[in-house]
C-alpha cells in the first residue's frame, strides 16, 4: 500500500515552524506517517494530530529520561527504515558509521538529524536522509512509497 511519510528533525520546541512544516508536507496530500529524528521528540506528539503512525527517537537535547528510544528500525509502506538522531554515530564528521549500522539493519532509508543541515545521499546502499533542522526554518522532507519497496523523496528546505 502506498504511503506518504513526513520527516522532521531538530524542532527544539519551535512549534510554529513545525506547523509550517506540516502544511508544506501535507500540501501534496495527507500524511500516513510522521518521523521525528529527535531534539524535542515530544514535539512529534504536538504535530502528529490525526496522522496514523508517529515515530520519534531521542536526540542529545531530549534528556536521558525521555521515553523515546535512541534508535528504531521499522517498515512503513514496504520500505525498511532505520531512524536515529545521529549524535552517537558521529554524523557531524561523516555518515559512514551510521550508514554501516543502517545497512546492517537492512535499511533502505536511514533518517537522522543532529547536524541541522539537509542531506540526502546514498552510502553503503542506504539512502541517508537528514531533513535539516526544522526550528527557525521549517525544513522537512516527504517520502512517498509505492507499496512494493520503492520510494521517492522530496526535500523541503527553507530554500524551496
Amino acid at each position: 500500500m502506498k504511503k506518504r511519510i513526513g520527516v522532521v528533525s531538530d524542532s527544539h520546541g519551535d512549534r510554529g515552524r513545525l506547523e509550517f512544516a506540516l502544511m508544506k508536507m501535507e500540501a501534496g496530500g495527507r500524511l500516513d506517517a510522521l518521523i521525528h529524528c529527535g531534539d524535542m521528540a515530544s514535539d512529534a506528539d504536538f504535530i502528529g494530530g490525526n496522522i496514523l503512525q508517529v515515530v520519534a527517537v531521542r536526540g542529545n537535547c531530549d534528556g536521558w529520561m525521555a521515553e523515546a528510544p535512541v534508535d528504531m528500525a521499522m517498515n512503513i509502506g514496504g520500505v525498511h527504515f532505520f531512524v536515529t538522531h545521529g549524535h552517537k554515530y558521529g554524523v557531524k564528521s561523516d555518515t559512514d558509521t551510521l550508514a554501516s549500522v543502517a545497512a546492517g539493519q537492512g535499511a533502505q532509508i536511514c533518517c537522522f538529524g543532529h547536524t541541522h543541515i539537509p542531506y540526502c545521499e546514498y552510502r553503503y546502499g542506504v539512502l541517508m536522509l537528514n531533513s535539516g533542522a526544522c526550528y527557525a526554518t521549517g525544513n522537512c522532507a516527504v517520502i512517498e512509497t509505492d507499496g512494493r519497496g520503492g520510494f521517492d523523496v522530496q526535500m523541503m528546505t527553507n530554500f524551496d
